[in-house]
C-alpha cells in the first residue's frame, strides 16, 4: 500500500516538479518540502490542498484513501443508474461499432452471452498466462 510520501514523490516526479521547484511553489524550504517525501514530516492541511492543486491529483489520493488519482466523475442516467467515464466511454464505442444497437434488440439474452462470451475469454487468456 502506498505511503503519503511515496505518492507525493510519484506524482511530482510523474507532473515534472524538482523538490526544489515544488517547494517554492509552496512557499517552504526545499529541506521541508524533502522531509514530506522522506516521511519525516506531515504537511498541514493547507499544504496537503495546495500539492493536490499543483499536482492536479485528489487530496484523498496523496493521502492514500483512493486509488485513482482523481475521483471518478459519475453521470446520474436514472435513479437506479450512474455511469463513470470510463463505462460512458464503453457505451459510445459499443454504439460506434452498432454493437449496442444489436445487444439491444434482446437486451436480456444478448447481455447474458455477452457475459458468457467475456468469460470464456477472461478464462483463455489466464490459462496462457
Amino acid at each position: 500500500m502506498y505511503s503519503f510520501s511515496k505518492r507525493l514523490t510519484d506524482v511530482r516526479v510523474e507532473a515534472g516538479y524538482s523538490q526544489k521547484d515544488l517547494a517554492k511553489e509552496l512557499n517552504i524550504t526545499t529541506s521541508a518540502y524533502g522531509y514530506y517525501e522522506q516521511g519525516r514530516n506531515e504537511p498541514p492541511l493547507e499544504t496537503v490542498r495546495l500539492l493536490a492543486k499543483k499536482l492536479n491529483v485528489s487530496a484523498d489520493y496523496l493521502l492514500g484513501l483512493i486509488h485513482e488519482p482523481k475521483h471518478p466523475i459519475k453521470y446520474k442516467i436514472t435513479d437506479d443508474l450512474t455511469l463513470t467515464d470510463a463505462e460512458l466511454l464503453t457505451v459510445k464505442e459499443l454504439k460506434e461499432k452498432q454493437l449496442l444497437s444489436e445487444l439491444s434488440n434482446n437486451p436480456v439474452k444478448n447481455v447474458e452471452k455477452l457475459v458468457r462470451f467475456w468469460e470464456f475469454m477472461n478464462k483463455e487468456t489466464q490459462e496462457k498466462g
